[in-house]
Formats: C-alpha cells, structure tokens, sequence
C-alpha cells in the first residue's frame, strides 16, 4: 500500500475515534454550568400563547384611563345618525385652511385594518384587531384628549387578508354593539365597557360543509351592526336572513326565513320608508331584499329581487326617492337601479336599469352621498375616463355626471373616503392628502387640501362630531379640529 494511502486512513481513524469520544463526553457528562429552560419574551418576541378553538367572545377587560370633558357631538354609526353620511350638527367649520393644515389635536397606533370610528358622548369606539394578543379588540378613546379608556377584547387566531377589522360599531346612551372580522357579536355598556351578552355567528346560523351556509365572507366581516329601538338588527345570512336582538338581553326577538340561502355581504342594513313602510334593506350576496320594520309583520321579507347579485358588494344601498333605490357592485360590477312598487296586496322589486363602471355612477366600497336630488361619489378605478375622480350625478340618469373633477384632479385610487357638512365635503385619498370642497349646487369647489398622514390605505370611513373629523389609514387614527378658529 501506497505511504500517501495509509497516512490517510490512519488518520480518518483517529479523527472518527476523538469525535466519538468528544460527542459521549457532551451527552452523558454533568456540565460546569446552568442549564435554564428558555421563557418566550427573553429573546424579545412576544411569546406565543396557544388560542384555543372555543372564542369566548368579550373574555377580557382592561380598564387604562379616566373619563374626561364631554365634548358635544356625535357621530353613532355607520354613516352617522341619519345612514346618510352627511353631518347635520351646527357647530360651525372652518371655511378653508392655512398652509399648517386643521390641526391634529390627538393620534393613535391600530392593529391593521379599516374599521372606523363611532362617537357618542365623548368617546370614541373603534373596534381593533391586536396582531401581538391575536385579539379582537372593542376600544374606548376619550374624544377630547384621545386617552384610552377602556379595552373589551377576547382572543381569537386568524390570518391576515387585506388587514383584520372593518366594521363600525353602533353606540347609544345604553349600548355598544360590535361585529368582529369572524363574525363574532359583542353587546357592552357604553360608559364601562361591561359585557351585556355575545353571539357567535358562524356557530349559531352558519351550516356547516355548504358554500352558502358560510357567514364570514371574503376578507372578514365587513357589515356594521345597527341599534334600532333597542334592538340589535344583524343580517348572518345562512339559517337566517335577518334577526333582531334585545340589547338588554341578548334574546333572539325575530328571525328571518331564508329560503334562498343569501349570504352576508360587506354592505350594512339601511332602514328606509317606502310608501309610507318602513323596512331594513339589505344588499347581501345573491340579492337584495326588504325586511319589515315595524307592526305585526316584522321581520317578514317585504320583498326581494336576485336579479342583482354581484359577487362582492360593499357600497350600501341608497334611497333616491319615489320607490327606488340604487345598488352598487365592486370590481367591475356597477351599479343598478330597482324599482319598489305596491299594488296593495304587497311589495313587489324590479330592476330597471344596470350598468358597468366606464358607463354611470359606480363605487368599489364608499356609498355615495345623495344631496337635493344629486348623488356624490368618487368613482373606482376601472370607470373609465372617469377613473377616480369626484362626480355628481342627478337621481334621474345614473348613466351621465352632471360635473365632474377632471382628469387632472383624481384622487388616490379612487377607494379613499368622503364625508358631507353643509355645503362642505371632506374628501380623504389612499395616501391620506384631505381636501376641502364647496358645494354649489352640482359643482364642488376645491378650496383647501393639506397631506395628513403618509398614508397606507387610508380606506375607512370618517366620523365627524361637533369640529372634530376622525380619519384612519391601516395603522393609525387621527383627530382633527376642522371648526372656525378662535
């Protein structure tokens, strides 16, 4: 054998002999130090706590801050008081803005997400998703000095699909009613956050193994709940297409039939009066239906048309005036019109006209705004030549503005929000510049704009209560004093 050879063996010998003997030494000896089993946190991650599969729905309370001044104004729900998105408060607003912009009186970090702000009575109520906690989060802020009052949360694990919440709750002197991103509903005491009850949606009226016995829709749940008499109004879909709650004491007042197997939508039940009825109108997944509200037949379908039935809806239905109403679809659906009639032996619903964004008013998630007669929205980005600009339409053609901004003045990605005062409207973009226009007639007069935030998504809707214009993006809350100064 070769001496180069046999060096080599003698040597991967003795290398395979000292490892064996180092690596038995390692395993059997007592070591010279500490062994100390590693804690989640030291290595600076949150730890990981394991969430079990069973949601108790409001299971925590954290109480963090005192209730200061009550500042006049309020702003209770979805599109505000009246579902119209338009403040009717009379304290008066600055008319225009400095190069300084209206001041930012107060700002706070959120979990990912688009829901928006309800106001009443000095507190603002959002509700957040809390990544690190995996929570869902019902959160009290003072609307004055934006100091957090109080948090009713409860854990619950899911991944994250274009941010977490997206809904607003709806708050009166006695309640406070949420619907989290799984569905999950929470009733609490507006002033200390005390839970009052809970209902699980998905396990309640979902059905288990079908498509449309599904609740949560795409991207979580996107319908805000509604307070009406003291009773919750929620849509599940499934195994039922409406119900009314007791807030005092989550008793199931009414349930819906739903023989066509709706599902929830991202829209919101509106309430409306046609022909002198009053009626919760829904746009949900696979048509749009009339609920009575009031008398004996409550909570009886008063009509519905699955001739509109877009696959994802957000923008809530609009009442326009002698028995029709206007309904909006996203990516690329449109909108349409349907016409409510009553021969006297019931309610009946057609739909009249429909059409595709480049050809009429149409929205990807804000509903528009109706103002004597005419409808403002700002329109998506596939309308066209009218991609993301601001546009008024009169209620009788859907299909041509009467005014529009130009296609020098476009406004993010056309999914920003919108909010009307008086004559003044307050236009948020994506990337979170805020413009002040003057209404004229069907004109809208850009008098003042100031950059706010380097926005992400500055997608939610806004709240306005007394001077103070509460906007978001995917991460922050703002409070801005928008009235005259002094």
């Amino acid at each position: 054998m070769p001496s180069g050879n046999r060096n080599t063996i003698i040597i991967t010998v003795l290398a395979a002999v000292v490892f064996t003997a180092a690596f038995s030494w390692w395993i059997f000896a007592t070591p010279s130090y500490n062994v100390v089993e590693r804690v989640p946190g030291l290595d600076n991650r949150p730890p990981q706590k394991p969430i079990s599969d069973s949601v108790v729905i409001g299971e925590f309370m954290d109480t963090l801050g005192i209730a200061d001044e009550i500042l006049p104004g309020s702003w209770p729900r979805f599109r505000g008081k009246d579902f119209d998105n338009i403040s009717k408060d009379p304290t008066p607003l600055a008319e225009d803005w400095d190069t300084s912009g209206p001041p930012v009186i107060w700002q706070t970090t959120l979990g990912e997400g688009y829901a928006g702000p309800a106001v009443l009575n000095g507190r603002v109520y959002v509700l957040d998703y809390n990544e690190r906690r995996k929570a869902d989060m019902l959160r009290c802020f003072s609307l004055k000095s934006g100091t957090e009052l109080w948090r009713r949360w409860y854990n619950v694990e899911f991944k994250r699909n274009h941010g977490y919440s997206r809904t607003i709750p709806a708050v009166t002197d006695k309640y406070v009613v949420t619907i989290g991103p799984r569905s999950h509903v929470m009733c609490v005491d507006p002033l200390d956050g005390n839970l009052l009850w809970s209902i699980d949606l998905e396990k309640e009226y979902g059905i288990p193994g079908t498509a449309k016995g599904k609740i949560t829709p795409e991207w979580y749940s996107g319908q805000c709940p509604l307070i009406d008499n003291d009773k919750a109004i929620i849509a599940p879909g499934a195994k039922a297409l409406m119900i009314a709650v007791d807030c005092a004491t989550g008793e199931i007042l009414w349930k819906t039939p739903n023989p066509d197997s709706l599902r929830m939508s991202h829209t919101s039940i509106i309430p409306m009066t046609i022909f002198g009825k009053r009626m919760y109108v829904y746009a949900a997944l696979g048509g749009v239906c009339g609920v009575s509200a009031e008398g004996e037949d409550t909570g009886r379908v008063l009509w519905k048309t699955t001739d509109w039935n877009p696959s994802i809806t957000v923008a809530s239905p609009v009442y326009i005036g002698n028995g029709e109403i206007v309904v909006f679809g996203s990516y690329g659906a449109g909108a349409a019109r349907i016409k409510i009639s009553n021969d006297g032996s019931g309610f009946k619903a057609v739909v009249t006209e429909r059409h595709k964004p480049a050809d009429g008013i149409a929205c990807e998630q804000h509903t528009p705004i109706l103002k004597d007669d005419h409808l403002w929205a700002v329109l998506p980005d596939n309308a066209g030549i009218l991609k993301r600009q601001l546009a008024c339409y009169h209620k009788s053609n859907l299909n041509t503005p009467v005014w529009s901004s130009g296609k020098e003045n476009r406004y993010g990605k056309g999914m920003g929000p919108f909010i009307l005062s008086g004559n003044k409207l307050y236009l948020l973009d994506d990337e979170g510049t805020l413009y002040l226009f003057r209404i004229e007639k069907t004109t809208a007069v850009l008098v003042s704009k100031h950059k706010m935030i380097d926005a992400t998504e500055a997608w939610s809707p806004m709240a306005l209560a007394g001077k103070y214009l509460i906007m978001r993006d995917a991460h922050n809350m703002l409070c801005l004093d928008i009235g005259i100064k002094e």
